[in-house]
């Protein structure tokens, strides 16, 4: 049996963060992995879990308290090698469209707008999930 894929779900809402987890845990056993989930509250905590366990998958909300998803997602580029770079899925109300931009210009994977429908973000976390260090990031478009 393989081992559990770590994953990082940083939300500061308690009721969200638990609805997040479950759809990375149904998005996982749909790929046939086992997850295990590290909750945060805020970016500093999500940074010291990303750290301790080297997830391939982050899923954040940007207005973290400590430290921003944008934040996090710098810090996470500007390691270099000492920390692999998972694939970020930030999950926001920010809704410009160059909210989007700088997120996704700054390493994010994939920007998904609250509300969201589960479906659409258990699709993309599905595809993250099965296709590993070869998913492909949403494209930048002109801003």
């Amino acid at each position: 049996m393989a081992p559990p894929v770590h994953v990082v779900v940083a939300e500061p809402e308690a009721e969200e963060r638990l609805r997040l987890s479950a759809i990375v845990t149904r998005a996982a056993a749909e790929v046939g992995a086992t997850v295990e989930l590290h909750e945060a509250a805020d970016g500093s905590e999500a940074l010291r879990m990303i750290e301790a366990h080297r997830p391939p998958l982050v899923v954040s909300e940007v207005l973290l308290p400590k430290l921003s998803g944008l934040q996090l997602l710098r810090r996470l580029r500007d390691a270099g090698p000492a920390i692999p770079l998972p694939r970020c899925i930030l999950v926001t109300a920010m809704s410009r469209e160059s909210d989007r931009y700088w997120a996704l210009r700054n390493g994010a994977h994939a920007y998904v707008i609250k509300p969201y429908e589960d479906e659409v973000l258990f699709a993309r976390i599905r595809q993250v999930l099965a296709a590993g260090s070869e998913a492909m990031p949403e494209k930048l478009g002109p801003l």
